[in-house]
């Protein structure tokens, strides 16, 4: 089964020590996919699927086979929306606010600590600053609320899980491409660390589930109205 990657813990803590990560500013990196590195995602292959969701109104989606995870699509245009992007990717429902504030046991038990042996404890103490004593203790909220944005809500997971795949992307590649994908870092408001994904048409959801397919990813893209 194939393992979600996520940020390292590192860049957690720092999350969670910071609250703040870019001081309001928004970062979007855009990607296109380049044609002809498989045998799926090609001119021609582009053609159809733009002329199939001209004709029928939806993302022409080939069929992955066996899955693991499923990547969800919702629509993004929004009246407060600045950019045209037509869907948003998460892994899962997408979600606007966290679950309740966790301990740090909790919080760090679920990024794979353990705490049964003075060795896990020092562990814990060097790599994330909390001593046992604080082990019981919520994380402060605001922090918390930083780090769920930024790492821990399926939108942001869905960023991280397609940033760190090579999916034969280019920003500015001399090559033929097709569609569009923004990474959004920052959100659209001041303070804010969220993170997600945002794909410009239905041609890009057609090359992206096709470029899953290339790469042998077990992953099937579902529409969500």
């Amino acid at each position: 089964m194939m393992r979600l990657s996520l940020e390292s813990n590192n860049q957690v803590f720092s999350a969670l020590l910071d609250a703040c990560r870019h001081g309001g500013l928004i970062m979007i990196s855009r990607r296109s996919f380049l044609f002809g590195l498989g045998s799926l995602v090609t001119a021609s292959f582009a053609a159809t699927a733009k002329a199939h969701a001209l004709v029928e109104g939806v993302p022409l989606l080939l069929d992955p086979g066996r899955v693991d995870h499923a990547l969800h699509l919702f629509p993004a245009l929004e009246p407060e929306h600045p950019y045209d992007n037509k869907w948003r990717a998460s892994l899962g429902p997408w979600q606007d606010e966290p679950p309740a504030t966790p301990t740090w046991r909790q919080h760090l038990a679920q990024q794979g600590y353990r705490f049964e042996t003075a060795a896990d404890l020092e562990r814990v103490r060097r790599e994330t600053c909390a001593s046992p004593d604080e082990l019981d203790d919520l994380l402060p909220e605001q922090s918390w609320w930083s780090v769920w944005e930024h790492s821990e809500s399926p939108q942001a997971k869905a960023f991280t899980l397609l940033q760190g795949m090579d999916l034969g992307f280019s920003p500015n590649s001399q090559r033929r491409t097709g569609g569009r994908i923004d990474f959004v870092d920052g959100g659209w408001h001041p303070g804010s660390s969220e993170r997600w994904v945002e794909l410009l048409d239905d041609l890009t959801v057609s090359l992206l589930q096709a470029r899953l397919i290339e790469r042998q990813l077990p992953i099937r893209v579902v529409i969500e109205e």
